[in-house]
């Protein structure tokens, strides 16, 4: 059941990649392409946890684990950006100035290099829970697949990705309240409520993963540049 319930995840964060593939095609904006950049590969990471038990421990299995993390590392810091954009497209003046938009651009960055480095200074062991199989920085306790493992490794703080959904709170609320648009705070919440630890491993923040892109996705798509609007930071 657990294997079925990451196939489905992948589905939806399938359909999240269409729909924002599709909007960017149909009217290209630099939000939506920053948006698909770590949601080009957020399907792949409930597939490979799905499939794991099937391909089993060794380097394929090892090898997706580390396209998982790096993908996430790299790409999930550029939704900052798009944070500073969508303030801009909702008409907040101050989100205008170039120095508001390179401290969101500096924010993401500073994540990137924060994150990534640990692709250097960590090592990776496989985890079980039911049928699946996955490698992890730190096996859970409960779910080590041999007694030694229990605990072993080390856990990488998710700073980035708190720090992003309680941003993009805000600013969904402060678009709540000056647009009566509440999507963006619905998104936010389904993914803070997903992401709190339980101990059947990651799939419900998993499963959050794709309402919160979508939401995005859409904020994205309502407030994106109009024309008269693409003008030089001031």
């Amino acid at each position: 059941m657990i294997t079925i319930g990451y196939l489905l995840i992948a589905v939806l964060a399938g359909a999240c990649l269409v729909f924002a593939a599709r909007a960017y095609l149909n009217e290209p904006n630099k939000m939506l392409l920053l948006i698909l950049c770590p949601t080009s590969l957020l399907w792949f990471d409930s597939f490979a946890i799905a499939v794991g038990q099937y391909v089993g421990e060794g380097s394929l299995l090892l090898g997706s684990s580390y396209i998982r993390y790096l993908a996430h590392w790299l790409m999930l810091p550029l939704l900052f950006i798009v944070a500073g954009m969508i303030l801009r497209g909702a008409e907040f003046k101050f989100a205008s100035s170039k120095y508001v938009m390179g401290a969101f651009c500096l924010l993401a960055v500073f994540f990137i290099i924060e994150d990534a480095r640990h692709i250097f200074i960590v090592d990776f062991y496989p985890a079980c829970y039911g049928e699946t199989l996955r490698y992890v920085t730190k096996v859970p306790i409960g779910q080590a697949c041999t007694p030694e493992l229990e605990g072993v490794g080390i856990r990488v703080p998710p700073w980035a990705p708190i720090i992003l959904t309680m941003t993009l709170l805000v600013i969904g609320i402060a678009i709540w309240v000056k647009h009566k648009w509440p999507w963006l705070v619905v998104g936010c919440v389904i993914m803070l409520v997903a992401a709190q630890p339980t101990p059947i491993g990651p799939i419900l923040s998993n499963a959050g993963e794709p309402f919160f892109t979508f939401a995005l996705t859409l904020a994205a798509i309502k407030f994106r540049p109009r024309p008269k609007e693409d003008k030089p930071y001031q």
